[in-house]
């Protein structure tokens, strides 16, 4: 019950719970039998409910809820029409525009690939399925659009992306020239053709526990034992950024934890090898459980020539991963050594603090027991020496309260006069500012008066200076008014 809450939600849970309970399959839920019976119903049809949406997936294990899927790749080229380089080109925002192209269906991985040039805009998009896949190709290729913020008309060019595989001939003339005229019999494991290679697998889905990620052997076995008898399995950590959707993230890296790893699948006999190269031939991992969206994963498929799991390489490996678990624990004995000597010597403060309060507990009781006895005695006083003492007091506090006064007037005197001395400084410093002040005002007066007059003089002059220029202006004219008159009376 726990895990199918935290896979699905339990608001979720609790809904379908209730909607049986409703629909008559369990009347009242009395026990835990019922209730698994009940989980194991609901798991079983969503299950159903969710695998029926894709038609082409392959089991591999339920529990995990891993499957294979068709690989649904494509390559998008945008160019320009008139062949101009895009500098002016935003990739972001072309992206959005692909993105919009494809609708009312909508890439599950859509990423800028590097172009060598500025000529054209290349970029790697994947689908939920091939029937999608070919819509999209049908809808988009040959579109054109224009860039925002210029001129550019773009052209959209998509195809189904080819995937990298080895064929059967490139692994059987490998193993020729390595192996020469041997049988497959006769060679040894791992140094023929029997090891399956899967590359960038996403590590949390074959982990037994989620806070320490790390691959499970009896899961890939379990998954891959579906195309015939496995002999050895074997892994190895790939901290490379994959193509892996939402629930896989390459942020693992920086606490070194690998996001993928690569799978070493060494099989029994020579047609189990086939049958899982063919098997895996275009597919992609799909993790799905019920109530929850799909997320897929692409490998790559190859055959080892390393000769990786072979028996030699498989003890090496498996003495070095041994010496790597022995020096583990013993860091990890030490550093529990090391806790356990910081928790002792905190200890040891912890119980020095208490002996302390508790030493000066037993002093304050001593104290408090002291002055209880000399109050005692007080009291057991005679009665005159408790007068006498009362009246040495009285007088004691009649001096004090006189020589208290009489410290009160001088120092009140004193504070009077230092205050009167502030308010006379504070006067003289207002009287000076504001005198300063006027004196200011008057220059900025005088200095505008005598700006005026200045310009007033100034405005005379050039008034002055404007009228002569009109009339050597009005001359001149009068005088080439004359002259043309007189040409005009010699040519009549």
């Amino acid at each position: 019950k726990q895990w199918y809450q935290r896979r699905v939600g339990k608001q979720w849970y609790q809904r379908r719970v209730r909607a049986h309970v409703v629909e008559g399959r369990f009347p009242t839920i009395n026990s835990l039998s019922q209730l698994s019976i009940l989980y194991h119903q609901i798991l079983k049809e969503d299950l159903v409910m969710d695998i029926a949406r894709f038609p082409d997936c392959v089991k591999l294990l339920d529990h995990l809820g891993l499957y294979l899927r068709d690989h649904a790749k494509v390559r998008i080229l945008v160019i320009s029409e008139t062949g101009e380089p895009l500098v002016d080109v935003n990739s972001w925002e072309v992206m959005e525009k692909l993105h919009k192209l494809a609708e009312p269906e909508r890439f599950t991985h859509l990423r800028l690939q590097k172009s060598p040039a500025l000529e054209f805009l290349l970029f790697e998009g994947q689908f939920q399925d091939r029937e999608i896949m070919s819509y999209v190709i049908r809808q988009m290729n040959n579109t054109k659009f224009k860039a925002q913020g210029s001129n550019v008309v773009l052209t959209v060019k998509i195809k189904e992306d080819g995937y990298e595989y080895p064929t059967v001939e490139e692994w059987e003339t490998y193993f020729k020239t390595i192996n020469g005229k041997k049988q497959w019999q006769e060679c040894s494991p791992g140094e023929r053709s029997d090891t399956v290679i899967i590359k960038n697998l996403p590590t949390k889905w074959f982990s037994l526990d989620s806070n320490n990620p790390k691959p499970c052997e009896r899961f890939l076995k379990d998954a891959l034992a579906l195309f015939g008898q496995i002999r050895k399995v074997d892994y190895e950590d790939c901290v490379e950024d994959g193509e892996v959707s939402d629930d896989v993230t390459s942020l693992g890296n920086q606490f070194g934890i690998p996001v993928t790893f690569n799978a070493y699948i060494q099989y029994q006999n020579y047609a189990s090898f086939k049958a899982a190269m063919g098997g895996l031939k275009g597919k992609q991992l799909m993790r799905l459980f019920p109530g929850q969206k799909p997320t897929f994963s692409p490998f790559v498929v190859d055959y080892d020539r390393a000769g990786f799991m072979a028996d030699r390489a498989h003890k090496i490996r498996k003495a070095e991963r041994e010496r790597l678990a022995e020096e583990a624990k013993r860091k990890h004995e030490a550093y529990m050594k090391q806790q356990n000597e910081l928790m002792k010597k905190q200890l040891e403060k912890r119980q020095k603090k208490k002996r302390k309060l508790e030493e000066k507990k037993i002093e304050e009781d001593k104290r408090q027991k002291d002055n209880s006895t000399e109050k005692k005695a007080q009291k057991n006083m005679g009665g005159s020496e408790m007068k006498e003492v009362e009246t040495l007091e009285d007088e004691c506090k009649q001096v004090a309260a006189q020589l208290l006064k009489g410290v009160l007037l001088k120092v009140a005197t004193m504070e009077r006069e230092r205050l009167m001395e502030q308010r006379q400084d504070v006067m003289k410093r207002y009287s000076e500012e504001k005198k300063r002040q006027e004196d200011e005002i008057k220059m900025v007066q005088e200095n505008q008066a005598k700006s005026a007059e200045a310009m007033k003089v100034r405005e005379k002059e050039l008034r002055e200076k404007l009228m002569k220029k009109f009339k050597q202006f009005e001359e001149k004219k009068q005088k080439t008014q004359d002259k043309i008159q007189k040409k005009k009376h010699i040519i009549i």
